[in-house]
């Protein structure tokens, strides 16, 4: 009797614990008293909350199954399993629970709010939308689908829809947590930079700490050339985690916009030992190396961000022409390849593969693809550069001239521009075509997070 008296207690501490944030001692304290007593549902549904709370979807979404077997009918339970398994991307799973609340009960307003998530993670819009309208019919107006509705149409890019369901929720609850942030990242994908701001500084100041927030912010100052507030926002959020993957990767890209190799090197070290495939932490270490005429080891490390590479079209073209500077020439050339097939009408991509072909000692390819890219933009001075060049190769030098005077006037201050112009009649100059192509470097796209 005694020692289920002290699981009760067990339970109140973790209460306790888990409203002053330690969730970890309140996690240990509820496993003692479910140890002790494992016939109660509440109990199992606590520790599911306090593993939410963590992070740890997994284990939560077993103490909820462990909570169902007791009360199968809880709709509290059904719900948090099914917003669980949509975390966990386990969606007919998810919608199964939401739908099994429907039936026991129609008036049970989240099972249909939390489907307009479920529903927009699998680009389902049309059932989103009417999962919002259902709910409606049971709640009028609730700030939380407001909020999910609006990811729905930021996933369709009807920005200004959704910038209007987050006004309304903020007018229903302004302290509904991460409107702000939705709202800041909506006016970001506009090009809106200080609005943008003002919203994540909004959701800071109503003590938002969610450290992914305060990362998201920090990239936002570093796209605004505010790098010293963006150093600052990383380290704060190290001072709290200082494992933060994506803070580490942060101040790694600052240093490396700074041109302090050294730091940078560093950081994306650091990313490295922590998670070996994070996005992008190879090929910023290969830039590095590049830069500091590391040539072969930024090889080795741009081949293994290629063998985890997705599907960015930026980020792709950065890797290429990184393979490029770095002499992986096949790679780059089937990186490129790729990419021009996947998007025909986007003239860098089109001009990096014209690059490659002419490395692989094909003019012809080269001239071609130089032409297609001068076709999707007729005033690519890189492209005019590097026919004039291939032209002067092919000892073709009227056309080499036209191409040259036609890239002066596309970029009159351009010193490579105007040095072949200065030097075109002088042949035995360009005897080493690989080393004087122009890849694309000042073209090259900044890599920030992909943004719908």
């Amino acid at each position: 009797m005694n020692e289920w008296f002290q699981a009760e207690q067990r339970v109140e501490r973790a209460q306790h614990l888990f409203e002053s944030g330690n969730y970890l001692k309140a996690a240990e304290e509820l496993r003692s008293a479910i140890a002790v007593n494992p016939y109660n549902s509440s109990w199992h549904f606590n520790l599911a909350l306090t593993m939410d709370a963590l992070g740890f979807y997994e284990q939560a979404v077993r103490a909820y199954r462990q909570a169902l077997e007791l009360d199968p009918d809880d709709p509290d339970v059904l719900n948090g399993l099914g917003v669980d398994l949509t975390r966990l991307r386990r969606y007919r799973a998810a919608l199964d629970c939401f739908e099994r609340i429907e039936r026991d009960d129609p008036t049970y307003e989240p099972s249909y709010c939390n489907r307009i998530v479920t529903y927009t993670e699998m680009g389902d819009h049309d059932r989103a939308e009417t999962m919002f309208y259902l709910a409606r019919q049971v709640k009028e107006e609730c700030p939380l689908c407001l909020y999910n509705i609006a990811s729905s149409l930021y996933e369709r890019r009807e920005f200004r829809r959704a910038l209007a369901c987050l006004h309304r929720a903020l007018e229903l609850d302004p302290q509904q947590p991460q409107v702000h942030a939705r709202m800041a990242e909506i006016h970001w994908s506009m090009g809106h930079l200080r609005q943008a701001r003002e919203h994540y500084l909004a959701e800071i100041r109503h003590g938002a700490d969610d450290m992914d927030t305060l990362g998201d912010f920090a990239e936002l100052l570093t796209e605004q050339g505010d790098y010293d507030e963006a150093t600052e926002t990383y380290r704060r959020v190290l001072e709290r985690l200082p494992d933060h993957v994506g803070a580490h990767f942060g101040l790694g890209e600052l240093a490396l916009r700074r041109n302090r190799l050294d730091p940078a090197e560093k950081q994306f070290r650091l990313v490295l030992r922590i998670d070996r495939r994070y996005p992008g932490a190879h090929q910023r270490l290969g830039e590095v190396m590049l830069r500091t005429g590391r040539r072969r080891q930024a090889g080795v490390h741009l081949l293994a961000e290629l063998r985890h590479a997705g599907d960015e079209p930026q980020t792709l073209l950065e890797l290429g022409q990184l393979l490029l500077e770095a002499g992986k020439v096949k790679q780059a050339h089937a990186l490129l390849r790729k990419l021009v097939a996947g998007q025909p009408n986007n003239p860098h991509a089109m001009h990096s593969l014209a690059v490659s072909y002419f490395f692989l000692h094909d003019l012809e390819g080269g001239i071609l693809h130089c032409r297609k890219a001068l076709k999707l933009k007729p005033d690519y001075s890189l492209a005019l550069y590097n026919l004039a060049l291939a032209h002067m190769q092919k000892g073709q030098l009227g056309r080499a001239r036209r191409y040259a005077a036609k890239a002066v006037a596309a970029a009159p201050a351009d010193e490579n521009i105007r040095a072949l112009a200065g030097r075109l009649g002088i042949v035995g100059f360009w005897t080493n075509l690989k080393h004087r192509l122009l890849i694309g470097a000042g073209e090259r796209p900044r890599r920030t997070r992909q943004r719908n």
